[in-house]
């Protein structure tokens, strides 16, 4: 077999700052954290990016010393067994082809309302095909493309966004600059923690980049610094924005900034004009796009990783090109995507945003559960290694785990409304599906990767 082609450093990081999506998740997450954090939504962002942290570490020791297709699938195949691991990876499935269908829902109602600044007005359910096919058809040049684009978007994205950041706090915002947000509110401890979920929720695929991270010419320095490096990037730039959101509205007004549905167009246009507020629409289009994009291509390839370990068709492990792109999983997602979105949105009238949220929660299940049982093979993994470190082998895994369960617990209680209230049996049934598929695994040819 012809020997891949090695990425870079810096290809394999712009995967998991494309699936984090930091300006999209600005443009969407923060009215939320607003809404229960209120004028501490910065620390609620801060403090969800120090707890991912931990999840993040638990990620990278794990991939130093376990190469492998699959990330956490082989990760936990290693340290809690194959099932376990299998099981993991199964998860993972069902999270990137999720966030697939919520990113490409909603990146098409972005790049109608910027178009429209254009004079370009077409049927929004046009644009969100177009933009599947797209993303299809450019999966098809390859990782190293795929991995490139995405990172050039997304630094686009936050460039802008950057740029409103710096003339809000320089300027005063609203009502001048304030420590206020950074003080922690004593009659807001419950706001915060729920403003915490949808902080984490801003993280969410951060460890994408695991799964490519075997083709990088150094791929343990490599899973270092793209999972830590996206992670830290993120938490600070989400304090600062959040920040600059809050002075921004004002932190007398801040239950305006809990009911906008576009807070960084209201203050691109308030602070910068109104042509300052197109770019905003371009930048959060872009950012929303790579984010599809790239759950597309980890999908793809975690997809590829479980097939070749035999558990999955082996025609989704197929190869094709001279870049060695996994083609037949890249159209089976896309294929899926098209599926979903025809019958959800068109036949069904569901709205981008209800789409974004719908999916996006079922994909948050699994993903969480993810997290939690990296965490957990860490500890198992690392218990009897006679180089263990207190604090990257128990104290961060264990830090990681309590972070998540109140995620975890305030997604399950109290019951949220319909259709809400199903997504977490959605999320059983795809987990039942995997123990039996893990039943029929066929027996695969064990050989050495290209690592």
């Amino acid at each position: 077999m012809e020997k891949r082609k090695k990425l870079t450093l810096l290809e394999v990081f712009g995967l998991s700052i494309a699936m984090v999506a930091p300006t999209g998740a600005m443009s969407f997450n923060t009215a939320s954290a607003a809404a229960n954090g209120g004028i501490n939504m910065p620390i609620a962002f801060l403090l969800g990016g120090i707890g991912v942290l931990f999840v993040a570490i638990s990620f990278v020791e794990l991939g130093k010393r376990i190469p492998g297709d699959g990330s956490a699938y082989a990760y936990n195949a290693k340290a809690l067994g194959e099932k376990a691991g299998f099981i993991s990876g199964w998860l993972l499935v069902l999270t990137y082809v999720t966030f697939v269908f919520s990113s490409g829902a909603i990146v098409g109602n972005f790049a109608n309302v910027f178009l429209s600044h254009l004079g370009l007005h077409l049927p929004v359910n046009l644009y969100n095909i177009l933009v599947l096919l797209l993303g299809g058809w450019l999966s098809h040049k390859g990782i190293e493309f795929s991995t490139r684009l995405t990172l050039v978007l997304e630094l686009l994205a936050v460039l802008v966004l950057s740029v409103l950041t710096v003339v809000i706090i320089f300027s005063g915002g609203r009502s001048g600059n304030s420590v206020q947000p950074l003080i922690p509110q004593p009659h807001m401890a419950t706001g915060l923690g729920m403003g915490m979920v949808f902080a984490l929720m801003s993280f969410a695929g951060f460890e994408g980049s695991a799964t490519i991270a075997p083709r990088a010419t150094n791929p343990r320095k490599a899973i270092s610094i793209a999972l830590l490096g996206a992670v830290s990037f993120a938490a600070i730039f989400y304090f600062l924005v959040s920040y600059a959101e809050v002075i921004g509205f004002g932190s007398a007004h801040i239950g305006d900034l809990a009911k906008s549905t576009a807070p960084m167009n209201f203050l691109a246009t308030h602070y910068l004009g109104t042509n300052a507020a197109i770019f905003m629409d371009f930048a959060a289009m872009v950012s929303y796009f790579a984010c599809y994009f790239g759950a597309l291509n980890a999908g793809a390839f975690m997809l590829e990783a479980l097939s070749k370990s035999g558990y999955l068709h082996p025609w989704l492990a197929a190869e094709t090109g001279d870049k060695q792109t996994p083609t037949h999983a890249l159209d089976s997602i896309t294929g899926l995507a098209l599926i979903v979105y025809v019958i959800f949105a068109i036949g069904l009238g569901v709205s981008a945003s209800d789409m974004y949220n719908w999916f996006g929660t079922i994909g948050m299940l699994g993903l969480l559960t993810v997290y939690v049982l990296v965490n957990v093979g860490a500890i198992v993994y690392f218990r009897k290694d006679k180089g263990r470190s207190m604090f990257k082998h128990v104290l961060a895994p264990v830090i990681g785990i309590l972070v998540l369960i109140y995620p975890i617990y305030t997604s399950l209680w109290p019951i949220p409304a319909f259709p809400m209230n199903t997504f977490p049996y959605i999320a059983i049934v795809w987990f039942l599906i995997g123990l039996w598929v893990a039943t029929k695994r066929r027996k695969v040819e064990t050989r050495l990767e290209d690592f």
